[in-house]
């Protein structure tokens, strides 16, 4: 069987739904790239100013916004929650490699049926991924089957039950060419200041 195309990203044949009190771009057939990270990645105080700057600036932008939109958007917000990630807060159970093993399991079980999974770094607190989900796939149930089983595994090995997880997950739907490879670029190099033996780089049967 031939490998499945992702479709080129096209605003006409995207919408938008709200959830986790964001905007979120959906359309059938394309490749994302996702973050989402542990519970304790974040230092709560810092995050609830940032998401105060964040709300007021959705409120004032509600629709599709224009290319400099998205620049203010991402300077305002996801740069600056991906340097606060990259601190490295929190526990970070991830830096334990049978705990990152576990989590990669559960994102490879479903490559090739739900999805295609592409390129993914496991940092100690948060997670990279580019994902190509299939016609008629649900991104959430993905999301949600990924963080139930390893949050339950990662539980039973460290003999702390508990949900792990932040519900909310950061997503962009991709377009095709220098924008995919900016992300691709942008896994690789994440882990580029942290030792060895505290990361994964993988990637899955998604083909470029």
């Amino acid at each position: 069987m031939p490998e499945p195309r992702a479709s080129a990203f096209d605003w006409n044949q995207a919408r938008l739904e709200h959830w986790d009190n964001l905007p979120h771009v959906r359309q059938e057939n394309v490749i994302y790239f996702l973050t989402f990270r542990l519970g304790d990645a974040l230092p709560t105080a810092r995050v609830a100013s940032l998401q105060a700057q964040r709300d007021a600036w959705l409120a004032d932008h509600p629709l599709l916004h224009t290319p400099e939109e998205k620049l203010q958007y991402r300077r305002l917000w996801t740069v600056r929650i991906e340097q606060l990630l990259d601190a490295g807060h929190g526990a970070c159970v991830l830096r334990d490699s049978e705990c990152r093993q576990l989590l990669e399991d559960a994102m490879r079980h479903d490559d090739g049926r739900g999805y295609r999974l592409g390129e993914f770094v496991i940092m100690p607190n948060h997670v990279h991924v580019l994902l190509h989900m299939l016609p008629g796939q649900d991104l959430s149930v993905a999301l949600k089957a990924w963080k139930s089983v390893s949050a339950r595994k990662i539980g039973k090995r460290l003999r702390r039950p508990g949900s792990y997880w932040m519900d909310e997950t950061f997503d962009h739907a991709v377009r095709q060419g220098a924008s995919l490879e900016r992300f691709v670029r942008y896994i690789r190099r994440n882990p580029r200041y942290l030792p060895p033996g505290d990361f994964t780089l993988g990637c899955g049967s998604m083909v470029l």
